[in-house]
């Protein structure tokens, strides 16, 4: 074996021991020398610096040319048609139909071909080669001795070095060794580089070209069945109908909902009911004081008396005028009695039927003043309710008067009670950024067990549909309208 240190020492490179061991596997790292890996390593570090592809492959190629003493060294990068010379050792611009190029490249598709290095000359022992397009290549252009290494990643070829020495400079087993570990390293980075600085279109189909040759090229048995499935599944989301429902949130309140309120002016004397209470029709709810208009009562009673008995002494002396004006005091008198003893009757505030109390509770305030007119309880049937929805603005349109749905209440989520759809108030309320139209519905039977203010879910039924457009209406009319705000 030619001496590597008389062969290899160039301007600026750094002087190489030949290995002490030759081994068969060129890309052994573990078997170079320290020196010769710090090479291999600053060769790397090189490769993947710069931020662009072409960065990398100029100084890989220069720092190639200058380490190894060669006199050009061309890196050719392996696409899915064709090999294609990317860079030239300390050229910055060159002309690919050249001949020069012509014949390099030839050379890089004789390694690709033959899945090896190839050198030209061959040392003693080294296996033999297909090698006419280096010859010509040393023929026309008088390099003593050409070399291709072809750089692999992921299990292919990715691209080819090609290196060319002048004079009497050969390269030598170890100095191929060398090469070849470099280029285990560089294919590898270089590819890398090459991947992320594509165009985003060009990413795009790889990865689509990629994965399509997965599904229809051979094994990946698991994915041919998860695609399989997944088209499947699409086939019967495109093609099923269902019942599409508007789904609103409910709650019960009573068909005919009376409130008892304070008579008179007075003040809370007892109240045994309050809210939640089930009550008969004509019970307590709550009791006012009665002792003023009692006081009130005996005062008219003892004015009446008196104003009587004037009245019968001017009967008696003959006195029309003055009988005439004592007989209008009594009915004055009289009506303010009446009145009395009508509230004297009211001071009890009972229910006005058999229902539950809704609202109400005065047994903290005993003894407190209430105003005349003051709303004391709400009282609702246990018989007769009525649902009220309150649904979307988007969905709004959808329903109608007469479209059945069926409730589920949080209190009673085992029982599906069906309702027909009532009435719907065409007025909106906004709740959480969002506006709700009023819809009520009556039950189509009476369940028990129900009571006022009581909250669910109600799905209202429209019709039957697609999957596909049940699932995706909302996004759809979503769309449509921001795209119908954005355009002018």
């Amino acid at each position: 074996m030619t001496d590597f240190n008389k062969q290899n020492v160039a301007e600026g490179a750094p002087v190489l021991s030949p290995s002490p061991l030759e081994s068969e596997s060129s890309a052994d790292l573990h078997k170079l020398p320290l020196e010769s890996l710090k090479a291999v390593l600053d060769m790397t570090a090189l490769a993947l610096e710069p931020e662009r592809f072409t960065g990398s492959t100029s100084a890989v190629v220069t720092a190639l040319a200058s380490r190894l003493a060669c006199d050009r060294v061309s890196l050719g990068i392996a696409t899915r048609n064709e090999l294609r010379v990317q860079a030239l050792s300390h050229s910055a611009q060159f002309n690919h139909k050249t001949d020069l190029l012509n014949a390099i490249t030839a050379s890089m598709e004789e390694a690709v071909d033959q899945q090896q290095t190839v050198l030209v000359p061959a040392p003693v022992g080294w296996p033999a080669q297909s090698t006419r397009a280096h010859d010509e290549l040393r023929r026309r252009y008088g390099a003593a001795s050409v070399c291709s290494f072809p750089l692999w990643a992921h299990g292919r070829i990715v691209g080819v070095l090609t290196c060319e020495r002048g004079g009497e400079q050969l390269f030598d087993r170890f100095t191929v060794e060398l090469c070849e570990a470099m280029a285990a390293l560089i294919g590898p980075a270089l590819d890398l580089k090459r991947q992320h600085d594509r165009a985003l279109p060009i990413k795009i189909w790889e990865s689509v070209r990629r994965h399509i040759g997965t599904v229809i090229g051979a094994g990946h048995l698991g994915v041919k069945l998860s695609l399989l499935l997944i088209a499947a599944l699409g086939a019967w989301f495109l093609t099923s109908a269902s019942e599409f429902r508007v789904t609103s949130k409910a709650v019960l309140e009573g068909e005919v909902q009376r409130v008892a309120a304070a008579p008179f002016q007075g003040y809370i004397h007892t109240a045994p009911a309050r809210a939640g209470d089930v009550v008969k029709a004509g019970q307590v709810l709550a009791t006012l004081q009665d002792r003023d208009l009692q006081l009130e009562r005996l005062k008219r009673l003892n004015e009446r008396e008196q104003l009587a008995k004037e009245q019968r002494q001017a009967l008696a002396e003959r006195n029309a005028p003055k009988a005439e004006i004592l007989s209008a005091q009594l009915r004055q008198v009289q009506a303010q009695l009446d009145l009395a003893a009508d509230k004297l009757s009211r001071t009890q505030i009972v229910a006005p039927f058999a229902g539950v109390v809704v609202s109400g509770d005065l047994s903290q305030q005993l003894d407190a003043p209430v105003e005349e007119g003051k709303v004391l309880f709400e009282v609702a049937p246990l018989d007769t309710y009525r649902i009220v929805l309150q649904v979307d603005e988007r969905d709004i349109g959808h329903v109608a008067v007469g479209q059945s749905g069926d409730l589920r209440l949080s209190a009673l989520p085992q029982e599906l009670l069906p309702f027909e759809v009532a009435k719907i108030t065409p007025v909106s309320t906004a709740q959480e950024g969002r506006n709700f139209f009023r819809v009520e519905g009556r039950f189509l039977t009476k369940p028990s067990q129900l009571r006022p203010a009581m909250e669910g879910v109600g799905k209202i039924t429209i019709d039957r549909r697609l999957l596909s457009w049940i699932w995706t209406h909302d996004a759809m009319e979503w769309l449509r309208l921001k795209l119908w705000a954005w355009l002018p």
